[in-house]
């Protein structure tokens, strides 16, 4: 039985409208697309700029105001799903420096 690693998210900053630059507690960094979640009434808020900026890194994963939140395992495979070898020997090399 294998058991899934849970990755922490330690730091978000707002890249634009609808996206998040990543940095997990492993290294790894991404950026996560919250446009399709603002197609969901339940997030609407996310497409307010004010609030969307209100973004943080908290209990391992993004987080807003008023209990708005992402499951870190969403995170992290959104954000890793769309790296190539390349990006992820870069990050391997990084961080053996």
């Amino acid at each position: 039985m294998t058991r899934e690693v849970l990755h922490q998210v330690i730091d978000a900053s707002p890249i634009d409208g609808s996206r998040v630059a990543v940095t997990f507690e492993n290294g790894i960094c991404g950026t996560y697309d919250c446009a399709y979640l603002m197609e969901d009434p339940y997030w609407a808020r996310l497409k307010t700029p004010a609030y969307f900026r209100q973004v943080k890194a908290e209990c391992g994963t993004l987080v807003w105001p008023g209990d708005l939140d992402v499951a870190p395992e969403s995170v992290w495979e959104r954000c890793t799903k769309e790296r190539t070898p390349k990006d992820q020997m870069k990050t391997t090399m990084s961080a053996l420096q």
